[in-house]
């Protein structure tokens, strides 16, 4: 019996000199642009749940829920299909999630009640899955050879992405007619564009000939052969930076907007948009690192901007969470940078997609846990309270990936 072939990725050659094909410069643009559009729908309803809580009447439990469903539907996704580019090819999973989360999009925007928008947030989660680690490993595809700008723009895409959704979101919804349609079908708009110029990215994978029902069963997220115990070790950076991010994303506006007198969606919506955009700036300025100092100076900032938060909380200051909230975003851009850098480093060429999506396996996991769990602890003692609390428990956090990412050079 002959093996099966394996799919490889190598630099387009034949493929790049086709008039419509993008330039692998292109290509990465593209991917990019991509990432940031999915992750900005991601944090576009977080300025909404107020508005959704009050309309429908619904606890702080359902309302992380709503969250955690989220990611619930990233998980599936990851699990079940993490390396599916690997072996189809990057458009095609490209191309596919565009279109899910399209639709995911049209349910959000016109969900009458909870159950639709548990409904779209599970639809959205699954586009995201699909889509994080073909967008990931085609940015490793495509960077310029030894540059390592591939997690770079990656870590950068992302966060800037959240930053600039949460705070379209939440001037739309405080400011522009229709609070919670309009953010999505501006969403909607970046997504078709991407959608028709996604056709024209080379496609880096080179794939043979692979059997129907091999690429219908599941093709699970993958940890590097011989690579187990120092990926454990570097995954506690994603456990750092991901409990921070579920607990702002899910929460974070409305601890803000208790804070100020008018109860502002707008300025809820900017906590995320100032963790995630001081994150992207810190991830530029940190460019050249190597990914072990990069955690290494997020766990003393990330510990400080714990501090401040939840002494703001205490003392009902809404400018120290902010300034709070600055601190913590520079500390979680780096480590979410360093991390990544760290971790998919360990991937082989084939292994990419695979390795990309554990890491987005623990990150997520990471979110989703903390935002249920938050929720939970909020309906038992109180928002403040259970804020205090889940700031210490992320400090914590952040101190075990400083020694893990030490432990794993």
């Amino acid at each position: 019996m002959s093996p099966e072939p394996t799919p490889t990725t190598s630099p387009p050659t034949a493929e790049t000199s086709h008039p419509r094909r993008f330039s692998p410069g292109g290509a990465f643009a593209l991917a990019a642009a991509v990432l940031a559009v999915f992750l900005m729908a991601s944090t576009a309803p977080s300025p909404m749940y107020a508005v959704y809580q009050r309309e429908w009447e619904f606890s702080s439990t359902v309302l992380t829920v709503v969250f955690a469903v989220y990611m619930v539907g990233i998980l599936t996704a990851l699990l079940l299909f993490g390396s599916l580019s690997d072996h189809l090819g990057r458009r095609p999973v490209l191309l596919g999630a565009l279109a899910l989360e399209i639709v995911s999009l049209l349910v959000l925007a016109f969900a009458p009640g909870v159950g639709w928008l548990c409904a779209g947030r599970i639809l959205q989660g699954l586009a995201t899955g699909a889509v994080t680690s073909a967008v990931s490993a085609t940015l490793l595809d495509f960077q310029p050879p030894g540059s390592g700008r591939g997690p770079l723009v990656n870590g950068i895409a992302a966060s800037a992405g959240m930053a600039v959704g949460s705070a379209m979101a939440g001037a739309l919804v405080q400011f522009a007619p229709a609070p919670t349609e309009l953010s999505y079908l501006v969403l909607i708009a970046a997504l078709v564009v991407l959608f028709l110029g996604v056709p024209a990215i080379p496609e880096p994978v080179a794939r043979g000939r692979v059997e129907a029902r091999r690429l219908l069963r599941p093709q699970r997220p993958i940890v590097p052969a011989g690579q187990g115990r120092t990926f454990a070790l570097l995954a506690t950076t994603m456990l750092a930076a991901w409990t921070v991010g579920g607990m702002f994303m899910s929460l974070g506006p409305s601890v803000a907007g208790g804070l100020v007198e008018d109860n502002s969606h707008f300025v809820g919506g900017l906590t995320v948009t100032v963790l995630a955009g001081v994150g992207s700036i810190g991830q530029v300025l940190a460019s050249g690192w190597h990914g072990t100092r990069a955690v290494r100076l997020a766990v003393p900032l990330l510990l400080v901007g714990l501090t401040a938060v939840a002494t703001a909380v205490i003392l009902g200051n809404a400018v120290l969470l902010f300034a709070g909230s600055i601190v913590l975003g520079a500390g979680w851009g780096l480590m979410f940078m360093g991390g990544f850098r760290l971790l998919s480093a360990l991937a082989k060429p084939e292994q990419r997609a695979g390795t990309s999506a554990m890491i987005y396996v623990v990150a997520y996991l990471s979110a989703g846990f903390s935002s249920i769990l938050l929720g939970y602890l909020t309906t038992l003692f109180g928002l403040d309270n259970a804020t205090i609390v889940f700031a210490v428990a992320a400090g914590a956090f952040a101190v075990l990936a400083g020694i893990g990412s030490g432990r794993a050079r």
